[in-house]
């Protein structure tokens, strides 16, 4: 029986392989696998981002879709908050000085020049808030979620001739379908289809005419575009207590004439000491379509779980993370903090993240 799940594990891999091959060769330019629409789940998050074969909510199949079959009936309507690190000194800056910075160039040439000592800390500092608010239901072998997810980033630099406000917005609508079966004892396979609706902004121009861009940004968020992504995910049981899952993320997909980047990825979750204990490891983007180092894709983590409360940690891209979640039955509060790199090595560009979640529902 472990032979054959094996080989069917083996033809399944190859025909993967395959597929990918096809779909780099129709190809054209792509977007970055972290620019791809997707609502990161705040447990894996405290985990270090381990989730390929540790999911267990109704959020976990958008990682791996044959995480279905492990599935019990879970329905909830969760809305989670994150912001960076940075942004309570940036947002401090803006509001003591609102008035002057819309009046800066009536300003005199010393209150010119104490507003720029004052930004020094803040020069070019990039802000990043996401909020997403999110429906998911999960039975055995289905999972249905419907997700929105606004990203916003703002910046305050000093400019040439006065300062200048740069800012860049994303609003991702996803509804996603899920279904998996078993192969076999020990093989699940799943896959998932998506459409997605992406509405984008930008600006950068001087404090003292930023009222001015208001109308522009809303007729620039009027504008959509329509896409659709399938993902295909497998899972195999080593052990009672250990599990390997194995995707590819948007085996092909695209909005407007942005296309997603084929994005391969393995990963391992082990319980201990009465399921009170999950180890997990992922490493993402094996093609390494960015071109960033190794320890970028790697997520290490862990959850220690006792009734009512669990407490989490791991390593995000190198970075330590932890997290914590409290559950009373049909309210879930959850917080995890993480370091995301923006460079292509680990230890070159960090930016810490916080992010909360309040859920209604039922299931875990």
């Amino acid at each position: 029986m472990i032979v054959r799940s094996f080989q069917q594990c083996c033809r399944l891999v190859a025909v993967l392989a395959v597929l990918i091959a096809a779909t780099d060769a129709l190809a054209g330019s792509t977007i970055k696998t972290t620019e791809v629409p997707f609502r990161p789940d705040i447990r894996a998050l405290g985990m270090g981002g381990a989730y390929l074969a540790a999911g267990r909510n109704a959020n976990a199949f958008l990682y791996n879709p044959a995480l279905l079959t492990q599935s019990h009936v879970d329905i909830g309507l969760p809305i989670s908050i994150g912001v960076n690190q940075d942004t309570q000194k940036v947002f401090e800056f803006l509001s003591d000085n609102a008035d002057s910075l819309q009046k800066f160039d009536e300003l005199a040439p010393a209150d010119q020049d104490k507003i720029y000592q004052d930004m020094t800390a803040i020069d070019g500092l990039p802000i990043n808030v996401r909020i997403a608010p999110m429906f998911n239901l999960a039975v055995r072998n289905f999972g249905l979620a419907a997700y929105g997810v606004v990203k916003a980033g703002v910046a305050v630099d000093k400019g040439i001739y006065e300062p200048r406000v740069s800012a860049d917005g994303v609003l991702d609508v996803v509804v996603a379908m899920g279904f998996a079966k078993k192969a076999s004892e020990k093989l699940a396979i799943g896959v998932n289809a998506k459409v997605i609706n992406r509405r984008q902004t930008h600006f950068r121009v001087g404090v003292s005419k930023i009222g001015d861009t208001f109308d522009e940004v809303l007729d620039s968020l009027q504008v959509s575009k329509t896409g659709f992504a399938l993902d295909v995910g497998s899972l195999y049981s080593l052990g009672e207590r250990t599990r390997v899952g194995f995707v590819i993320q948007d085996l092909t997909g695209k909005v407007g004439d942005d296309k997603f980047p084929v994005n391969v990825k393995a990963g391992i979750a082990h319980t201990m000491w009465r399921n009170h204990l999950l180890l997990a490891g992922d490493v993402v983007d094996l093609l390494n379509k960015d071109g960033v180092s190794l320890f970028n894709r790697v997520y290490l983590g862990a959850e220690f779980r006792i009734p009512l409360i669990s407490i989490r940690g791991g390593f995000y891209q190198g970075y330590p993370s932890f997290g914590g979640g409290l559950n009373i039955k049909i309210i879930k509060l959850d917080y995890a903090y993480y370091q995301v790199e923006r460079g292509r090595f680990t230890g070159q560009d960090s930016q810490g993240q916080h992010e909360v979640q309040l859920k209604f529902g039922w299931g875990w």
